[in-house]
């Protein structure tokens, strides 16, 4: 009798007690866990005021790069034959990892990713060891991480990346400045027509950043101002979310051991410049949340319409397709709605800030 009841199966065919007895370290980071929000009172926005450095212009090489970045969907690509030596300028596709001091280096295992082969500064040393490898090769680099690395701790370090070059391409360009080159391109009929476009466009970019950099100054100032204590276990959970949504999702598809994927999310939780940086997004969500509360916002349609046409836009669809898929998966609805109440409150905030502008 107990044997039949031990074997009996849900319509799934799934025992009714059956579960997973083993859960990935990445899994588990990205499912996540409940956390208790601490209470939080509405700060003040009276008196809100910013100031924002006047912008820098561009130099030769910005413009340049630019230039090509917009040129590049109309260079021909050729892959490159296996027997075939990467050259600089091309586009590699790889997986690769870095260690320092025996640990990985947080932020560093990158899986499936295309790079274009240029000297990067913050890596001296690795793509230059790549430059005439071949494809499918697998290599190892050690460099010195320079002063200038983003993981403070690790600057003036040895490092040492493992690389596998999965495949490369040759990028050729056209005549930049051959008259069919610039009809497709459709900025100007001369190269110095197009190079001002392009400049045009940098500015109109550049304007947007400004504008970026004031409301994230905003925003700043409004954390600033909220009295909450952030518990260490919040912070924690947002970094494993994040870590399991990226850097997590890489090296489970490398199928590194449990121990390296806990060495890996463990850099992550001990980096403190992404401590901080986890904290003041976290403390400015229950600052705008205490604010959306206190002040009786409410959600309005212009808002949702404004993402719908934002998702729309990055998709290619219309908005219309957008909220039909949106019905199809409600967990999509749910983050819909909660980007919409983020935008409503935020725009509600920057109404009541005065931003200054240097040199305007």
């Amino acid at each position: 009798m107990d044997s039949k009841k031990n074997g009996s199966t849900t319509p799934s065919g799934r025992k009714p007690l059956e579960v997973p007895l083993y859960v990935p370290p990445a899994k588990q980071a990205a499912r996540g866990q409940p956390v208790e929000l601490p209470p939080v009172q509405a700060p003040s926005l009276e008196g809100l005021a910013v100031k924002v450095p006047a912008p820098e212009g561009f130099t030769a090489d910005e413009v340049r790069e630019r230039f090509l970045e917009l040129a590049r969907p109309f260079a021909a690509e050729r892959p490159r034959l296996p027997t075939e030596p990467i050259a600089w300028g091309d586009e590699v596709l790889l997986n690769l990892a870095g260690y320092s001091n025996g640990k990985l280096i947080p932020f560093s295992v990158k899986t499936d990713v295309w790079l274009p082969m240029e000297p990067e500064p913050l890596l001296p040393g690795l793509y230059e060891a790549i430059v005439g490898q071949v494809p499918t090769e697998g290599l190892v680099v050690d460099l010195t991480l320079p002063d200038t690395y983003p993981v403070e701790s690790l600057r003036g370090t040895p490092a040492r990346f493992l690389v596998h070059i999965q495949a490369a391409r040759q990028v050729n360009y056209p005549n930049l400045e051959s008259p069919e080159f610039l009809q497709a391109f459709g900025r100007g009929k001369t190269i110095e027509e197009a190079t001002q476009s392009v400049v045009a466009q940098m500015t109109e970019e550049h304007t947007q950043l400004l504008l970026l950099q004031a409301r994230q100054q905003v925003l700043t100032e409004v954390a600033r101002r909220t009295q909450v204590e952030i518990p260490r276990e919040l912070v924690d959970e947002e970094i494993r979310r994040r870590w399991g949504a990226s850097e997590g999702a890489s090296v489970a598809e490398l199928n590194f051991s449990d121990e390296e994927q806990e060495e890996s999310l463990n850099s992550w939780l001990q980096d403190e410049g992404l401590r901080q940086e986890v904290e003041l997004r976290l403390r400015i969500a229950l600052a705008l949340g205490a604010i959306v509360k206190r002040d009786g916002l409410q959600l309005t349609p212009a808002h949702v319409e404004k993402l719908l046409r934002e998702e729309a836009e990055s998709q290619g669809l219309s908005p219309a397709e957008v909220a039909a898929s949106l019905k199809a998966e409600p967990q999509q609805q749910a983050l819909l709605e909660q980007a919409a109440w983020h935008l409503m409150a935020v725009d509600y905030v920057m109404k009541k800030a005065k931003i200054e502008f240097e040199g305007a």
